[in-house]
């Protein structure tokens, strides 16, 4: 992968079944990778997919309360807006 200083780096350590070390091995000859750079890429992944998903749900949730605040307290039609309502009344009358 990428090389850098020893401070750029942690060590991690964990348990995993056999299975799964097996079969981390077996996908880390197969791309060329060490089982560190396939277990260092597999984590960085899995790490991002997770925070980008929480960062999908909170921007949901805010722009949830924006809508709902918008139609609860909705602004004054603009010039523009109402211009464009007459437009579409004087075009297809009132629907």
């Amino acid at each position: 992968m990428h090389h850098e200083t020893h401070a750029n780096y942690a060590r991690l350590s964990c348990r995993v079944s056999a299975r799964i070390k097996r079969q981390a091995e077996e996908a880390a000859a197969l791309l060329g990778l060490s089982i560190t750079d396939f277990t260092e890429s597999a984590l960085a992944d899995k790490a991002q997919a997770v925070l980008e998903g929480q960062a999908r749900i909170a921007l949901s949730e805010r722009d949830f309360e924006r809508f709902v605040l918008a139609l609860e307290q909705p602004r004054a039609p603009t010039e523009a807006l109402k211009k464009a309502a007459r437009d579409f009344d004087d075009q297809h009358g009132d629907v």
